[in-house]
């Protein structure tokens, strides 16, 4: 428990390590760095690494896949894109916007990748969140060379739990001309020193550099005719989770973001249940969004990213958790890469 996030929003604070890897499990870690090596407001550098582990019945591990991503954004433009594997496709990426309609472009340029669920694919995916949460260490490395808080342009409400109209980050944000100070915790370590392979290489962040970083375990149960799934469709279990942390001005890696989610599928695909594990948050009723996982429950894994997007927004809502219900749409991909394995 950390006492500093508990005594700020009631959560327990980042966890340490990784769950073991279960044996007859799938692992898919992601991982996307936004840098600045010129300055705050110079040019972006995002780095993206991505990789699926197979975790036989007897213990043995073997890559699946992997995918390396290297994106230079210039005024909120891709200027550069280079990708492993190589998509040739992925070259007309390049003079997008990295944020609004980018998700759309990689449907129609990289379509295989995405309907085929890749871990390219997440990586790329995660590319307009990454850079809205780096707008985070932007203003606080501004702050830090303006000595003081950096007046924020305003932003809209009712997107999510932590700015709902009349929350403490709203209220404050119209008081002060800028959001109240985020609690963050310092970032233990995501890769338990037990299971060095845990985890893709995580590299060491540079000062004000970001980091969102995804763990998606997949494993599957033993089928239950009592339950009516088809013959050959096993239940499966899924822990999945995400953290933003950043490196600040002294050198210390912290949390901003963290969220778990467990979910059970049935035989079908579908959800059968879903619980949200929230630990480190910004805002005082960011945690209130914990409960909209519950809304996942009957949906088609393989939907998620269509389903989350069209029915969990507004002041009950969190982004991330919702970019981290998303990324459930893989499983089936997942499931399958084990079957197949």
């Amino acid at each position: 428990m950390n006492a500093e996030t508990h005594a700020y929003n009631g959560l327990p604070g980042p966890r340490t390590g990784s769950p073991p890897r279960a044996p007859g499990s799938v692992r898919r870690t992601t991982s996307l760095d936004v840098t600045r090596p010129d300055g705050p407001d110079g040019p972006i550098h995002v780095w993206g690494r991505a990789r699926d582990l197979l975790t036989g019945v007897d213990g043995s591990s073997r890559v699946l896949e992997h995918g390396l991503v290297h994106i230079v954004v210039e005024d909120g433009v891709v200027t550069y894109l280079t990708t492993a594997p190589v998509r040739s496709a992925a070259a007309r990426l390049v003079g997008r916007q990295a944020l609004v309609g980018w998700r759309s472009a990689l449907w129609r340029e990289l379509r295989d990748d995405v309907e085929g669920g890749s871990a390219l694919h997440l990586v790329l995916d995660d590319l307009p969140g990454g850079m809205i949460v780096g707008g985070f260490t932007r203003r606080r490395a501004l702050a830090q060379l303006a000595a003081g808080p950096v007046k924020h342009p305003g932003r809209r409400l009712d997107v999510c739990a932590g700015w709902a109209t009349g929350s403490r980050a709203a209220r404050h944000l119209d008081t002060h001309g800028y959001g109240p100070r985020a609690v963050t915790p310092a970032a233990p370590t995501l890769v338990p020193p037990e299971d060095p392979i845990a985890w893709h290489t995580l590299p060491d962040l540079p000062i004000w550099g970001l980091s969102r970083r995804r763990r998606i375990d997949v494993r599957p149960l033993p089928a239950d005719p009592a339950a009516g799934a088809p013959s050959g469709s096993p239940a499966v279990q899924v822990d999945a989770m995400f953290r933003d942390s950043f490196r600040d001005g002294d050198g210390h890696e912290k949390v901003l973001h963290e969220y778990g989610i467990t979910t059970t599928l049935d035989g079908t695909g579908a959800v059968q249940a879903a619980s949200a594990d929230p630990r480190v948050l910004p805002h005082l009723e960011c945690p209130v969004a914990a409960a909209s996982a519950t809304h996942l429950a009957g949906m088609p894994s393989a939907d998620l990213r269509d389903r989350v997007s069209l029915t969990l927004y507004g002041p009950g809502s969190c982004t991330h958790l919702n970019d981290l219900a998303r990324s459930l749409a893989d499983v089936p991909v997942l499931l399958r890469a084990y079957q197949n394995a």
